[in-house]
């Protein structure tokens, strides 16, 4: 497994919202700091972790997809509720942090991330 630090997997994941071509919608949700806000707000991301792990059998060996995933922390609260899987999917260039986030919680067999349109996105099931 190779290791990057902080600062290299930033230069290799962050959006470069200066180009012309990219979508500002998606851009501005590709930067992690608009991320970094919502989990900072600790009764919401608390809100979200309750109703999800504390309500198991709604999870439990269920396929969940996550639209608009972000960082992933919905999706890792409904794989420890006990999803059987979860596609978690994001157009924003947040979903490869999201990849790398899910990595580092060991959760990598559990969550797929999936960086494209929901509409567009192709699911890796048959």
């Amino acid at each position: 497994m190779t290791t990057r630090t902080d600062t290299e997997f930033a230069k290799a994941t962050c959006v470069d919202l200066s180009k012309q071509d990219h979508d500002y919608y998606y851009g501005s949700y590709s930067s992690y700091y608009i991320h970094e806000e919502m989990l900072k707000d600790a009764v919401r991301t608390r809100a979200y972790q309750r109703a999800i792990e504390e309500n198991p059998e709604v999870f439990k060996d269920k396929i969940v997809m996550d639209i608009g995933c972000g960082t992933g922390i919905l999706s890792i609260f409904a794989a420890r509720a006990g999803a059987k899987h979860v596609y978690a999917i994001d157009n924003a260039e947040i979903a490869l942090y999201a990849r790398e986030i899910i990595k580092r919680n060991g959760l990598e067999s559990k969550i797929t991330v999936l960086k494209g349109k929901v509409e567009e996105v192709e699911l890796p099931v048959k």
